[in-house]
């Protein structure tokens, strides 16, 4: 590696360290006990004390989880990539796989449209080769280097299904530097040199490419990409039919090394409500991120991606535009630095080549990956798509532009904007459902080395306080800001400690793991009615904020949650929220306005407490 490059701090970033084992099992103990009735946590209690005590199981693990620190980058790292994402056998989208909305360019014709997609797709090479090249400088936090290895798995690779546990491969860089960027319309795939002479192409040629593939595919053709749709067992039993024919084999290949997909989605739903209607920017938004999580099906855009890749660009047909990630080797914190380089370098594209007609002439059209696809292959496209649609149609998915208040505001009252959120919607599940959410927050731990997550358990004590107060018609204003400032204070101490990889979950996870891998019996701790109920997920959430409308989208982590993903900006808040249509007590927009009710309860409360 480059030792004034990209990865130039990677050997002096510190180790993830190893929590203390008697610490944890206190801090499980805590969380465990606001979800739990006073039976069951008794029943917790003594199970716990069993496998902390000396010389017991827990101990045991506990040493064989050192023993690993002691000779590797990070303990837990691989352990989380292959159990987690690798040995899982679901579909990767509406599963594993993570939607980002990175940017909104609004386009009103055919020419405004691939002048976007251009520069999207320049900008995505450009930021590709920086990485291989190793001149992306090293991203940091206040003045901690963070790890920059997840990049490489950005580019130049994909995750291919095997039975049992997958493969994630990806370009390494002493592999020759790809030149072959994918484009997608209509369900076909084109490759197109994107670098030539080692420069990025211009933006007038590849804005003849993309011209040229809109023409190229008029017609909607049969969905190969569902394929990358199918559950992971499936698709490794289909693979290989597929690329034992040649000619798909080098299809294949050539998406598989591609530098990315840029998926052109022209085939969207109509906005619900006329531009002059009031709800028009929430109901567009709320259709932006449907659309980024799953391309309304493959009956619309979905079949457009090819799934496996590591990012798939789209490009929306009203100038919405980002990405759908495979979760297995990448976290938002690596990607959110990335995003915020597409939407500035796109806002602001400087376009200094000078390209003559002549040159641009003589460039060869993008090259169609063809197929030749049996019955067999073509049954397996069909029910494939068949089952995502049915799955899709389940999905309840909403956005909300809150524009009241936005970080400014809370910090003004003296709290984390994060803690404030992260506090309203578990206020806002319990006003809605009657019931204490688990809740889990994702907390990047990317300035160890190979750092990847830990969760912040953001149901608290101080929370449950905090529903008690606010609904008692005796309390005071002062008694609710106050229960307010507590319970975000107390989400706050668990972020801190997080992301110093001080939370519970990774070590009792990593546990579990040693046990399985040491052929151990599953300790009983992880048996326990607590355990599941703690990983019983109503809220599965994550802080999103680097672009202007920025946000992700993911489905909830049960059938009675929510899947909230939230960006905070100076002045406004935004929101995307999916549920379950099939959950008769859900609804991803009763769930937005009871945030948007809390908000505004706590400003007029805020607002009438400063005044006097």
């Amino acid at each position: 590696m480059n030792s004034k490059g990209t990865f130039q701090y990677q050997n002096d970033l510190p180790k993830l360290p190893v929590p203390k084992l008697q610490e944890t099992l206190q801090k499980y103990l805590k969380s465990a006990r606001v979800l739990v009735d006073e039976e069951q946590f008794a029943k917790t209690e003594a199970i716990v004390k069993e496998f902390g005590r000396s010389d017991g199981m827990g101990e045991q693990l506990y040493q064989y989880i050192l023993d690993k620190a002691n000779c590797s980058n990070n303990w837990l790292t691989d352990w989380w990539t292959k159990y987690v994402y690798l040995m899982q056998r679901k579909p990767v989208v509406l599963d594993t796989s993570g939607s980002i909305i990175v940017g909104y360019q609004p386009v009103k014709t055919d020419e405004e449209y691939i002048d976007l997609a251009a520069k999207v797709a320049i900008t995505v090479v450009d930021y590709y080769l920086q990485i291989y090249r190793q001149t992306l400088p090293t991203e940091f936090v206040g003045k901690r280097p963070m790890c920059m290895m997840q990049k490489l798995s950005f580019f130049g690779g994909s995750r291919i299904p095997k039975h049992d546990i997958d493969e994630f491969d990806n370009q390494t860089l002493e592999d020759d530097i790809s030149t072959t960027l994918l484009i997608s319309h209509n369900n076909q795939f084109f490759a197109v040199e994107a670098i030539k002479n080692d420069r990025v192409v211009s933006l007038a040629e590849m804005t003849l490419q993309i011209k040229r593939i809109i023409e190229m595919s008029p017609e909607i053709a049969e969905p190969v990409g569902a394929l990358t749709l199918l559950d992971r067992e499936t698709w490794a039993d289909v693979l290989p039919l597929l690329i034992k024919d040649p000619k798909n084999h080098q299809s294949w290949q050539t998406i598989h090394r591609a530098i990315s997909v840029i998926s052109l989605e022209r085939n969207l739903p109509d906005i619900s409500v006329e531009p002059d209607h009031p709800d028009f920017f929430e109901e567009m938004y709320s259709l932006f991120t449907a659309a980024s999580l799953h391309g309304y099906g493959v009956k619309y855009s979905i079949a457009n991606r090819w799934n496996d890749k590591a990012i798939t660009h789209y490009i929306g047909r009203y100038g919405n535009h980002g990405m759908l990630g495979e979760h297995s080797g990448i976290d938002g914190s690596s990607i959110f630095p990335y995003n915020i380089h597409i939407e500035k370098a796109v806002s602001n594209f400087n376009d200094t080549d000078e390209i003559s007609q002549k040159y641009l002439d003589n460039v060869q059209p993008p090259k169609k990956l063809e197929w030749n696809l049996t019955e067999e292959l073509l049954s397996h496209i069909r029910t494939s798509a068949e089952n995502f649609d049915k799955a899709m149609d389940d999905i309840d998915q909403r956005g909300l532009v809150f524009e009241d208040f936005g970080k400014e505001f809370i910090k003004s009252q003296k709290m984390s904007p994060d803690s404030f959120v992260q506090t309203a919607l578990i206020f806002a599940y319990r006003s809605l459902a009657g019931s204490t959410a688990s809740s889990y927050e994702s907390c990047s731990t990317r300035h160890y080395q190979l750092g990847r997550t830990e969760t912040i358990r953001s149901t608290t004590a101080a929370s449950i306080k905090l529903y008690n107060v606010w609904t008692n018609p005796q309390s005071t204003n002062h008694e609710k800001i106050a229960a307010v400032m507590e319970a975000a204070q107390s989400h706050n101490k668990l972020a801190k400690e997080a992301a110093v990889g001080e939370g519970w979950d990774r070590l009792l996870f990593g546990m579990k793991v040693a046990a399985l891998e040491r052929n151990l019996p599953l300790p009983e701790l992880y048996q326990d009615a607590t355990f599941q109920r703690l990983n019983q997920f109503e809220l599965s959430t994550s802080q999103m904020t680097f672009g202007t409308i920025s946000n992700g989208a993911f489905v909830p982590a049960c059938l009675h949650g929510y899947g909230v993903s939230y960006g905070i900006h100076p002045y406004r808040i935004t929101f995307s929220c999916s549920a379950y249509k099939s959950c008769p007590t859900s609804s991803s927009k009763l769930y937005l306005d009871k945030v948007r009710q809390f908000f505004r309860q706590f400003q007029d409360i805020a607002v009438q407490s400063n005044e006097k």
